[in-house]
């Protein structure tokens, strides 16, 4: 376990989320971790474990809370944490076997405005997770659908779990029903 240390010492409350990585020692030498959000990888996991849920409201933020994450050009699902003025926050990190060099910087993220969103997962991070820590799982169906605040964040990063996060007025035409144009087309990288 890792336990990240946060501080805000400013006069102002904050909601950041953990833009982290570093290199991890393995019996193949060293294997590096690209800088990615908290939170990113295994989030359905997490979900559908009742480990975390996405916040709704910013006066009900738990400590591993699921928000969408925006930079501007794709959507992401990460943590966003509470940070009030003068404080600092720990945050526990499960998972690291022989970290070597772990990095991290916080990223301040902005409330924008809540949404019902649709969320397509690849299907292989239950596979993984499953085969990593051996727990049995039963994740959400793929896709799924869940209301969501949605933050301002300057960078996204790697994405360890390809995911696409969709508004799902995007996905419905209002008179008809049907699928339209949607964002999931500019998320493909």
């Amino acid at each position: 376990m890792v336990d990240w240390f946060i501080e805000n010492k400013t006069n102002e409350d904050k909601y950041v989320t953990l833009y982290r990585g570093g290199i991890l020692k393995d019996i193949l030498g060293d294997n590096n971790i690209p800088l990615y959000i908290l939170g990113s990888e295994f989030a359905e996991i997490y979900f559908a474990k009742d480990e975390s849920s996405f916040i709704q409201s910013l006066d009900d933020l738990r400590l591993q809370t699921l928000a969408v994450l925006d930079d501007g050009s794709q959507l992401q699902i990460g943590a966003v944490f509470y940070l009030p003025a003068g404080s600092v926050i720990q945050i526990p990190e499960l998972g690291y076997k022989r970290p070597n060099n772990l990095i991290g910087k916080v990223l301040e993220v902005k409330c924008m405005n809540a949404d019902l969103y649709s969320v397509f997962y690849d299907y292989t991070e239950v596979i993984d997770y499953r085969a990593k820590y051996g727990h049995e799982v039963f994740p959400p169906h793929d896709p799924y659908t869940v209301m969501s605040l949605k933050f301002s964040i300057s960078e996204i990063g790697y994405m360890p779990t390809r995911r696409y996060v969709v508004p799902v007025k995007e996905l419905v035409h209002k008179n008809d029903n049907v699928i339209i144009e949607s964002n999931a087309i500019k998320n493909i990288p």
